[in-house]
């Protein structure tokens, strides 16, 4: 939730005047098109490194002079050095590969030059304010060490198995508990054009694959926990912004909210215990994050059950269904601040959602 204690100036006005913010993303990302025009309107300069143009159009330089370290991207939309740059948002990453007009036999070669050129980026811009840090981004992807850091730290967990082994698999499954199965990592795929993902799915013993097939793919196999609703926290360093989710009232919300998330149209903000929200951001420190969307389901008892949190997740969604809560305006303030121990002040022209949107279509920045 917001913090509203005491206005202060905005943090482009606290640090110096605009900021020069770089946002890592790929083709239609909504979520950047309109914070990049946010930001812009809010008289920062806004610059992206796409990576589905490399290196077409968006080509990178390191060099090495006179005892300094300097990088240097060329893209569509202007060049930028990482002298100039103060804040980088790790938005999305796209997985380079050499364009088809490479020689097969090279095109090994060039994907793992370019693939190598990439991750040297963060050693060039190591001087700006990173959302999330590269390296704690590809760390955080692992639900293995999520879950480790959240028991090390007294977060309450479901029982939980990740394998692929069989053996395990069954003896998990055959303890008399309901259970669901979710993906380490999740795919997303077109089948007879339609676009599918991986949701969580209630799972038996009766529902598995013969082994040979359980062994091909590792999953997360967890007790299934009752729900009273579920929550969605959000995180911009220190300022949290939170929705309850009814989940309990959905056709699919027993299971995984997500299925019927269309069916939301409003919200009520939720207030995380002082000790959860303590743990959280706890949490965020260990995985080495400054920004994370929490997902918890609330038992009929009261109890707080971690899931999972998303570095690099959706949140446009929280303020869509609770317009009460300013998410674009905090995110805004958050890249601009540029610092881990942010808190949202709340002001009286703060950004809208709504109104950003209809403005990023009115200049052509989205189109319809």
């Amino acid at each position: 939730m917001p913090d509203n204690s005491a206005q202060q100036p905005s943090p482009v006005a606290q640090r110096g005047g605009p900021r020069t913010i770089l946002i890592h993303t790929v083709e239609g990302d909504f979520h950047a098109k309109v914070v990049g025009h946010a930001l812009r309107v809010r008289g920062n300069r806004v610059l992206e490194w796409r990576g589905d143009r490399v290196p077409e159009s968006n080509t990178s330089s390191l060099a090495f002079s006179e005892g300094t370290l300097t990088g240097r991207l060329h893209t569509a939309g202007g060049d930028i050095s990482s002298d100039d740059v103060d804040v980088v948002w790790y938005r999305r990453r796209r997985i380079i590969s050499a364009p088809s007009y490479v020689d097969p036999l090279d095109q090994e070669f060039a994907t793992e030059e370019l693939r190598m050129a990439e991750r040297s980026h963060p050693e060039a811009f190591s001087q700006a304010f990173w959302v999330n840090p590269h390296a704690a981004s590809l760390l955080c992807e692992s639900k293995v060490r999520q879950l480790r850091y959240a028991l090390e730290l007294g977060i309450d967990i479901p029982r939980t198995l990740i394998s692929n082994d069989p053996g395990d698999i069954r003896q998990f499954l055959s303890e008399g508990i309901a259970c669901i199965y979710k993906p380490l990592g999740g795919c997303i795929w077109k089948e007879d054009g339609v676009v599918r993902k991986t949701y969580t799915a209630e799972v038996a013993l009766a529902d598995l694959p013969c082994d040979r097939i359980l062994r091909t793919t590792p999953g997360i196999f967890q007790d299934k926990v009752d729900k009273h609703y579920e929550v969605r926290a959000q995180f911009f360093g220190k300022s949290c912004f939170a929705v309850r989710i009814e989940s309990s009232a959905l056709e699919s919300g027993d299971v995984d909210w997500r299925l019927d998330q269309n069916s939301i149209t409003r919200c009520e903000p939720a207030i995380l215990p002082d000790d959860v929200h303590a743990r959280c951001i706890a949490l965020m420190a260990k995985l080495g994050i400054v920004s994370g969307g929490f997902d918890f389901i609330i038992t009929p008892e009261g109890r707080w059950c971690f899931m999972e949190v998303n570095e690099a997740g959706q949140f446009f969604f929280i303020e869509t269904w609770c317009a009460d809560l300013p998410v674009l305006d905090a995110f805004c303030q958050f890249l601009e601040y540029g610092k881990a121990d942010f808190r949202y002040r709340p002001h009286s022209d703060a950004l809208t959602l709504n109104g950003i949107t209809a403005s990023a279509f009115e200049h052509g920045v989205i189109s319809k």
